[in-house]
């Protein structure tokens, strides 16, 4: 490993209260790496860590199938955990422990072929016949660089565009390849969409069990203490994090109220949402946020993909209600798609190994 990485590495990480002291400019360095934590995330890094330590003496490669809504983070989650297995350089291989991929838009058996031999660092994935591409593949993960576990993400890519087919051949070649590896394997992909073409295939399934579900945080006045209070909770963290001097008062009943209407629950928009007004206080050398730059930011960011959604900063109160009908209505126009999207469904017969109910109310 580079030496200079290596001392970058070791120099302690400086303080909340430190990074607050210093110039605005140099503030914004460190609001990239907000990252806020809470009860359910944790849980499924817990799962994750399970299935990747497990591998040497499990008899069955172990599997885990995560799923969510856009937004929900699935993506960030899944990365933070593969951070914390870098690439290890020795003076003949580099092993890499963990090893995250993204489905390719076309998910044929040869394109997640070459997806997985460049995530493994090889210059030439893409040439070679589909057998001796596999070959190396195979000798990737098991000998060179001596796979741990597979984060394979977008698995929703495995549906055709076209014909919303289920793309059968890659989804066993995939089956296949894990068996034969006994890699430790992830896969990360949009809820309901992602369960069909697992469901498709009843030898995948009984290898991943229930679905993980990282879901949105919820608002509903009649069950505070499950959700409201609870976003609430989140935003309390999320303040700690801010490279700011001044209170922003984000978890105040009216401002957490517009913000959880800003992104619907989803952590990665309200994350890109605070992101944004912080970069717009530091370069107006300002040390809170307020309304004037939530609303910026909320134009500038989350306009685009919140389609519908009147700003929730301006104005009376947003009427929650009225957005979850929006957004139960531009939910059912995405899914609105072919009959012919699985093959057989899962067997009712086989359950998985644990159930969500009980991984959840631990």
């Amino acid at each position: 490993m580079d030496d200079s990485n290596t001392q970058r590495e070791a120099q302690p990480k400086p303080t909340h209260e430190e990074i607050c002291q210093l110039p605005h400019a140099e503030r914004m360095l460190y609001v990239k790496q907000m990252r806020v934590r809470y009860p359910l995330w944790e849980k499924i890094l817990r799962e994750i860590g399970k299935r990747h330590q497990m591998r040497e003496i499990a008899a069955e490669p172990q599997c885990m199938l995560l799923v969510g809504p856009t937004g929900a983070g699935k993506t960030t989650l899944a990365a933070s955990y593969a951070r914390k297995y870098p690439a290890i350089f020795t003076d003949t291989v580099i092993l890499r422990p963990v090893v995250m991929a993204t489905t390719p838009s076309t998910a044929s058996v040869p394109n997640l072929m070459i997806t997985l031999l460049r995530a493994l660092g090889d210059p030439g994935a893409a040439r070679g016949t589909i057998g001796a591409k596999e070959d190396r593949l195979e000798m990737f993960f098991k000998e060179k660089c001596r796979v741990e576990l597979l984060i394979l993400d977008e698995l929703q890519h495995f549906v055709d565009r076209d014909s919303q087919r289920i793309l059968l051949n890659a989804s066993n070649w995939l089956k296949t390849f894990i068996k034969e590896t006994k890699v430790s394997c992830i896969l990360v992909g949009l809820q309901n969409d992602a369960e069909e073409v697992v469901d498709s295939n009843p030898q995948l399934a009984r290898l991943f069990g229930d679905p993980y579900v990282l879901a949105p945080f919820e608002w509903d006045e009649t069950k505070s203490d499950a959700t409201k209070e609870v976003f609430r909770d989140l935003l309390r963290e999320l303040e700690g994090l801010l490279p700011l001097k001044e209170p922003s008062h984000l978890a105040d009943y009216e401002t957490a109220l517009r913000c959880f209407a800003a992104c619907g629950g989803a952590v990665s928009y309200l994350m890109e949402l605070v992101r944004s007004a912080i970069y717009l206080a530091l370069e107006q050398e300002r040390e809170s946020l307020d309304y004037g730059l939530l609303s910026q930011a909320f134009t500038e960011r989350l306009a685009p993909v919140r389609r519908g959604i009147p700003n929730p900063f301006e104005g009376d109160l947003p009427n929650l209600e009225e957005l979850k009908k929006n957004q139960a209505n531009h939910q059912r126009k995405r899914n609105r798609r072919g009959t012919n999207r699985r093959s057989k469904p899962r067997n009712p017969n086989e359950p998985p190994e644990e159930h969500l109910k009980d991984i959840f109310s631990k």
